[in-house]
């Protein structure tokens, strides 16, 4: 499949990833140990170079942190007194829960973080093969409060789509964002969300779904592989409608998916009065629209259970209440 980014063949149909996630980051019986460089120790006392493995070409994870800090400090933007951690938050390219640090290949880690720079950025990904992407924080992407506008990252080079292994009870879905513009959620065995989801099920509630706040379509896809009959997703941040479109093609196959529909193009990448912008027909009735939750069920019939999954801290009330016509609103 294209990359929505680069164009490129990033994008992989679910089960191709699965297949292969196990082994996708382990280390090959000719890889040198892993060098365990201690994080907060100043770049002068660092190992000048960690070498690949020659047989696998795959590097440590620190050794390409490593590379990195020393693009950063040749550019002015770090010195010799800058640790590891200084660098950002390396997010691999396909996350899954590991139990041993990753070895990289080519393309396969997005470097997020602070007092970066556009020649920098382009310079790292001339010199360290395996970042495939560098983004500049700004904070957390997306809409938290409509009266501030929304906050979107800024990808200075390379490609920012990545994907996270989603792990259930009902089984796993691959789901890929752009992370420059869709918060980070690192994927853990034992998920809240999915608890709740779960939890859910075991009362017997899912099986009529309104995912309100989709973001890329996490929750409500999982209703789906839980073997909801009608799932509901929207968002007002267009880049998670567009990723939660992506999501329904990379996962097509799991979730018992015969056709996509797509309706719609937005233009306003902030949603006002909810657009139908594409539907699914097979084992579940999906319709995904964008738009503010407020006014979804002008357009969307109400369901038995709508769950809400807002930001941290943010005030739900006025959403809840607009979702009183649904059987149930649950807070995620």
């Amino acid at each position: 499949m294209e990359c929505p980014c680069c164009k490129k063949g990033c994008v992989q149909p679910a089960k191709e990833v699965l297949a292969g996630v196990d082994s996708m980051y382990m280390a090959c019986p000719d890889c040198a140990p892993d060098p365990g460089l201690d994080k907060s120790r100043p770049l002068k006392s660092m190992p000048h170079e960690i070498e690949r493995c020659r047989s696998c070409k795959r590097a440590p994870l620190d050794a390409v942190m490593l590379d990195v800090l020393r693009v950063l400090a040749k550019s002015g933007l770090r010195d010799e007194l800058d640790h590891l951690r200084s660098v950002g938050s390396p997010l691999i390219a396909v996350g899954y829960p590991l139990a041993y640090p990753p070895r990289l290949g080519p393309g396969s880690l997005i470097i997020v973080g602070e007092k970066l720079s556009k020649p920098a950025a382009e310079e790292i990904l001339r010199q360290v093969p395996e970042v495939k992407g560098v983004i500049l924080s700004k904070g957390v992407p997306g809409v938290v409060d409509q009266r501030e506008g929304p906050k979107e990252n800024t990808l200075l080079a390379g490609c920012d789509l990545r994907a996270d292994v989603v792990q259930s009870l009902f089984g796993e879905l691959v789901i890929y964002k752009s992370q420059s513009k869709i918060h980070i959620e690192f994927p853990r065995q034992s998920a809240p969300k999915m608890k709740i989801l779960e939890n859910l099920y075991f009362h017997g509630k899912i099986g009529d779904v309104v995912d309100g706040l989709c973001g890329p379509g996490t929750l409500g896809l999982m209703c789906v592989l839980a073997g909801a009959k009608r799932v509901v997703l929207n968002d007002i941040w267009l880049p998670a409608v567009e990723n939660t479109m992506l999501n329904l093609e990379v996962n097509k196959d799991l979730l018992g998916i015969d056709e996509i529909e797509r309706l719609e193009t937005p233009s306003a990448i902030i949603g006002k009065e909810p657009v139908l912008v594409g539907r699914s027909t097979g084992a579940c009735e999906i319709e995904v629209y964008h738009g503010d939750l407020s006014g979804l069920f002008n357009r969307a019939r109400p369901a038995g259970l709508c769950l809400i999954d807002h930001f941290p801290g943010a005030n739900t009330r006025k959403l809840e209440e607009a979702c009183r016509c649904c059987g149930e609103v649950v807070i995620v």
